[in-house]
């Protein structure tokens, strides 16, 4: 049952984000998640006792799972350059996905004195960065990069890749980006980083 349980939340958490990326946060009421579901609300109710409840799920699940997933394998191999590329890679086409665009526009348009924003920064998004943060601690004890503030370094990275993408996408001057241009992005991104991080020996070994 337990199993069930999860699954039917899980189907509720996609049924809502989904509506959230057609009709906006604002629009999305509890009775067209219960009908894109297909049960009652006195079920859904059951699961989220709100739409904001709700919205704190969406947030989870389009950020928690996927820095887990795209983390696994970096660094993948010697080639530290060609690791950053794809993980640059991995991050913008999530960072400029439908959902995380609508998610981000969501919480920019909620009330100053909501917490929701500082929950899901505290809880989900700052933790998924201190995994990438972890991930350069490691490579600065190897010498596989300069040592310098771990946290740092992602926030530098992160600014890398999403500086020329991500402010058009999120006020609808541009759309989701082709392949090509991601891939000029985050080598760029990639080699800036190592200008700024790298060490003699990350050169030798890529």
């Amino acid at each position: 049952m337990r199993v069930r349980s999860e699954e039917k939340r899980l189907e509720i958490v996609v049924a809502a984000a989904d509506l959230f990326v057609e009709l906006g946060y604002e629009h999305t009421t509890m009775s067209a998640i219960s009908d894109r579901v297909g049960g009652s609300k006195a079920t859904l109710y059951g699961y989220f006792k709100s739409k904001e409840e709700l919205l704190r799920a969406v947030l989870a699940y389009d950020v928690a799972q996927e820095a887990l997933d795209i983390l696994k394998t970096f660094p993948l191999g010697e080639d530290l350059r060609a690791a950053l590329v794809e993980l640059g890679a991995q991050y913008l086409n999530g960072r400029l996905d439908a959902l995380a665009i609508t998610n981000m526009r969501t919480l920019a348009s909620l009330p100053a004195d909501s917490d929701i924003g500082k929950e899901f920064y505290a809880t989900v998004l700052r933790p998924a960065w201190e995994l990438l943060a972890d991930q350069f601690r490691a490579l600065m004890a190897a010498g596989r990069l300069r040592s310098a503030d771990p946290w740092t370094a992602a926030m530098h990275w992160k600014g890398l890749n999403e500086a020329e993408l991500l402010e058009p996408r999120l006020i609808g001057a541009s759309s989701v980006p082709k392949l090509e241009e991601v891939s000029r992005i985050t080598e760029l991104a990639a080699d800036a980083f190592l200008t700024i991080y790298g060490t003699d020996e990350a050169a030798e070994v890529d």
